[in-house]
């Protein structure tokens, strides 16, 4: 098994010239990196959320997941490159005048409409000649508490990212989840100045969960934490975790209820995604899906954010921010541009 970069790169190459579909990921807080991949190019669909295996879903999920059978299952870890992976540069703007169109849009709504709050997306092009297996292994050493992946996949293409947002985490008959919204630089010198603005944004996303929860379970056997400053690279948000028995549930009866939350979708969800059906004008494929391995009864399903989609010479990263009535365009515009640096300061 590869034990540095050298013998990564080369171990990586040899699974992309199979041509079949792999995942590999690296959770939150480990350091093993764990590789599943298939002995043929069948799609393999998960109806139930019950097969053993990496679920990778868009955001538009429907009926039924793709995922990859953890057939071949191989896990390492790869010791890390003394070089500092974070770089610190200014990422190129690229479609501000759609983005800042979306949120002009949101703003108009939400004082027209009963919407709330809308999370608004754009994508970022971005040539890339380097080496995506050096690459990712920058990701799982500059953000160890993210859940790291690169997704191979004839039938969705490449993708690889580092997610702070848990959606679903089943583990000894114990679901958990989290409600994470709001974004500040981080700043190891000082707290960030949290505003009404990113207070009010969590607390929807926080209201929501709860009200989704208690359909299945009862309000006294919900935990909720008090909200809290989660670092995500070089970001943070405001969180809040909640814990819940599983007792007869499901993970699909509870990625049903939940997915999309209004961390990425918005207030009320139903009226957000049709904001987002009229005025985002690109796909947003597999950003802000559903991610994770699913093994028995251990279930650990991620929101795909801070996400790029890998072509042969590009990449194609996707960013959004929430918008609410108190939103300030430049500053969400801002925001966006700190979301790609996630990645491409890494890249």
């Amino acid at each position: 098994m590869p034990k540095n970069q050298n013998e990564f790169v080369t171990f990586f190459e040899a699974l992309v010239a199979k041509e079949l579909p792999f995942v590999l990921f690296r959770l939150p807080k480990t350091q093993e990196i764990v590789l599943y991949q298939q002995r043929d190019s069948t799609h393999h669909r998960s109806k139930t959320l019950t097969e053993n295996g990496f679920v990778f879903a868009p955001f538009q999920a429907k009926e039924s997941y793709t995922y990859i059978p953890n057939q071949l299952e191989t896990r390492f870890v790869v010791l890390q490159n003394p070089i500092p992976y974070l770089a610190n540069n200014t990422v190129q703007a690229q479609n501000k005048s759609y983005y800042m169109e979306l949120i002009d849009a949101a703003k108009k709504t939400i004082t027209q409409s009963s919407l709330q709050k809308v999370v608004v997306s754009r994508e970022h092009k971005q040539d890339f000649s380097g080496s995506i297996a050096a690459s990712f292994l920058k990701l799982t050493h500059a953000y160890p508490n993210a859940m790291v992946y690169y997704w191979s996949h004839p039938h969705t293409g490449d993708w690889m990212g580092a997610t702070p947002e848990t959606l679903l985490d089943i583990q000894n008959g114990v679901c958990k989840t989290m409600a994470l919204a709001g974004t500040f630089p981080f700043d190891e010198n000082k707290e960030p100045s949290w505003t009404s603005k990113e207070l009010d944004e969590q607390q929807m996303v926080t209201d929501f969960i709860q009200t989704q929860l208690q359909r299945i379970f009862s309000k006294d056997s919900i935990y909720v934490s008090p909200t809290y400053t989660k670092r995500a690279g070089n970001l943070v948000h405001l969180c809040a975790n909640f814990e819940v028995p599983l007792g007869k549930a499901t993970a699909l009866d509870i990625v049903r209820l939940l997915h999309p939350t209004p961390a990425v979708a918005g207030v009320p969800v139903k009226e957000s995604l049709a904001f987002l059906s009229n005025y985002e004008r690109h796909d947003r494929k597999y950003y802000a899906g559903i991610l994770g391995p699913i093994a028995n009864n251990s279930v650990n399903l991620f929101v795909n954010l801070r996400c790029a989609e890998v072509t042969q010479n590009q990449i194609t990263l996707y960013v959004g921010g929430g918008i609410t009535a108190k939103s300030h365009p430049e500053m969400e515009w801002t925001e966006s541009q700190r979301k790609a640096e996630t990645l491409l300061n890494v890249l």
